[in-house]
């Protein structure tokens, strides 16, 4: 369970803190102002998901004030000039005011006849204008599609400019209908901000009322990467004279997924190739994260030769390890992130013999960096590592970088690959990123791996390879652009509680209008998948810690809370504080410090400070993952 201290006595404040060592938040109304900041996402609309009404029951039980979820367009009109049937949403609409929750509802999916959308916008404006007609002030938000900056939602290349029609053709037809309803841009995946920009530069700044956005981190900690995100936000809104317009964070959360790591069996073929002679290796995973590190090792370890070994290890450990000597291969993180912050170490070590294997996709895409001891800043921008891959003699190729580049496609073994050992799916390997020698040194190997069968420029497409360095470098680099979907960094069910709390107090001290955690229930059908479990609760609803954290969140802070103005972080401490004053009067807060006091502590009255502090509190238990 996360422990959430709560100082509910500031007279006898270590007495107060040892007394809520565990959290037993007053249970907050079913019936939540319709000013609540607090929402879910839930997919009470599909229903191929069931459960809507005791969905619904349960998030109102919890003090949660809205629910976000999808209007299909293609299910209220599957026919050109057909009548709107919008009787699946009257029902999902109508258990969620039983249970006193706003509706907040995502119009998306054109339907075929009506694809792509913004060649058909009459037909789009009327189908946005019936909707707000039907509901009005029962739907007072509506969301205009869902992060249209991605091909999968989008239906095709991303286009901020056809975006732009699409968002403004919306406000139109909804203002006609209700000109009290607001209209919001988004949700945009991540904060986009050159998209963004294209879409306020073509129009759409006049078009919205507020912005949504889904800043996801995980498997990351929201610090920093959530308050540096909303602040380029403010900044962006601020050129364009929109600088007041509300942001809504429409969907945030981190999954509690198993810690399955994908591409196992070709790490071991590309260490075969890379030292045929090897019998068993001493490895070193190079964590980019708090989280997860030491399971991946084991089952890293569990998937070479008999006799290999692996461990979690980074910053000063990692080096103060490769200065040893006793290291074969260094592993970088199986999620397309490296850290950064060891690189000068890995490279030495490369150059005296030893291996580096990366198989996240794009090998050393995303930069992290630790901050303070467990605590990792991910770089956003995968292109500010070319500097480093450069150093390796590492060129990447994938579809973004050059068009000629398939987006997808099948690849299979090489006759180096056989030769090591390769035991792969027969039908190929499902491949989107690749690798060209066009960096190589006069005396460094290529050995392709996986190819696409098929020619291009240059030769086939290469997508998983081994370079054994010559010339100045003696060692060997294994890298891969197989990717699967299941992320290999787990979280635990405490760090997601923890995180939750933490997130949420970020956005409402940076004055965030909304905020929907994605997503209420987990599906869990897959196990390994980190889509089925974002959930507050598991598929049977039995409560994650997150569900209750959110629970403690808003009896300390509850709807009609008006933020204190005080610093979010210190920065000669790197304390995080939220504070804010009650609708009767009293104040609170919430405190903790990434890497030190991982759980946030709830305070009422003023901040205690010093003596609080001064308390050794115990550190976040953590689930042990399978």
């Amino acid at each position: 369970m996360t422990t959430l201290f709560r100082n509910r006595r500031p007279s006898s404040l270590a007495l107060a803190v040892c007394a809520a060592a565990v959290s037993a938040a007053a249970q907050p109304s079913a019936s939540p102002s319709a000013a609540s900041p607090y929402g879910v996402c839930s997919h009470v609309t599909r229903t191929g998901f069931g459960y809507r009404d005791e969905s619904c029951a349960r998030i109102a039980k919890a003090g949660i004030g809205a629910v976000r979820s999808d209007v299909d367009w293609q299910r209220c009109q599957p026919e050109r000039d057909g009548p709107f049937d919008f009787s699946r949403y009257d029902e999902a609409i109508a258990s969620c005011e039983a249970q006193g929750l706003r509706f907040l509802p995502i119009l998306i999916r054109p339907p075929k006849w009506a694809t792509p959308v913004w060649e058909h916008l009459d037909a789009w404006e009327a189908f946005v204008e019936a909707f707000v007609r039907r509901y009005g002030s029962r739907c007072p938000d509506v969301e205009i599609m869902n992060e249209p900056n991605l091909r999968a939602f989008w239906g095709s290349e991303p286009d901020a400019a056809k975006y732009a029609c699409v968002l403004k053709a919306a406000y139109a037809a909804a203002k006609r209908a209700d000109p009290s309803v607001r209209v919001l841009l988004g949700g945009l995946n991540g904060v986009p901000i050159p998209y963004l920009r294209s879409v306020l530069q073509s129009g759409g700044v006049i078009a919205f009322d507020a912005i949504c956005i889904h800043p996801y981190t995980h498997p990351y900690a929201p610090e920093p990467a959530l308050e540096r995100d909303i602040a380029a936000l403010r900044g962006l809104l601020g050129e364009f004279g929109v600088a007041d317009k509300p942001i809504i964070v429409s969907e945030l959360g981190w999954p509690t997924h198993d810690a399955h790591v994908e591409g196992l069996p070709l790490l071991r073929t590309l260490l075969a190739a890379a030292r045929p002679e090897q019998a068993a290796w001493r490895c070193v995973y190079a964590a980019a994260s708090d989280m997860g590190g030491d399971i991946v090792a084991a089952r890293v370890a569990a998937a070479l030769p008999p006799g290999s070994t692996c461990e979690a290890l980074s910053g000063d450990a990692l080096r103060a390890r490769l200065a040893e000597g006793n290291v074969d291969a260094v592993i970088y993180p199986f999620d397309e992130t490296f850290p950064a912050d060891t690189f000068d170490a890995v490279l030495a070590f490369v150059r005296d013999g030893g291996v580096l294997a990366d198989l996240g996709g794009m090998p050393m895409w995303y930069a992290c960096v630790e901050t303070a001891p467990g605590v990792f800043s991910r770089n956003p921008r995968g292109e500010d590592a070319e500097p480093l891959r450069r150093r390796l003699r590492l060129s990447l190729d994938a579809f973004w970088l050059d068009p000629a580049t398939p987006r997808e496609g099948r690849a299979f073994p090489t006759a180096a690959a056989r030769a090591a050992g390769y035991r792969g799916d027969p039908a190929g390997e499902r491949a989107r990123r690749f690798q060209k020698p066009d960096r190589l040194g006069p005396d460094d190997e290529w050995i392709p791996i996986l190819t696409l069968p098929g020619s291009a420029p240059g030769g086939p497409r290469v997508a998983a390879s081994v370079i054994r360095y010559g010339g100045d470098m003696k060692g060997c680099l294994a890298v891969s652009g197989v990717k699967g979907r299941n992320a290999s960094v787990p979280i635990d069910e405490a760090a997601q509680a923890n995180y939750l709390v933490r997130s949420l107090a970020i956005c409402l001290a940076l004055g965030v209008d909304g905020y929907y955690w994605y997503e209420f229930r987990s599906t869990e059908t897959d196990p390994h998948y980190s889509e089925h479990h974002f959930g507050l609760t598991h598929a049977d609803f039995s409560p994650k810690p997150a569900l209750r954290a959110y629970m403690d969140f808003i009896a300390a802070r509850p709807a009609g809370s008006v933020q204190r103005d005080v610093p979010l972080r210190d920065p000669e401490t790197g304390l995080y504080r939220s504070e804010w004053t009650r609708p009767d009067g009293t104040t609170a807060g919430v405190f903790w410090k990434p890497g030190e006091i991982e759980t946030p502590v709830f305070y009422e009255g003023s901040f205690p400070g010093g003596p609080l502090l001064s308390l050794k509190l115990p550190p976040a238990k953590r689930t042990t993952l399978p």
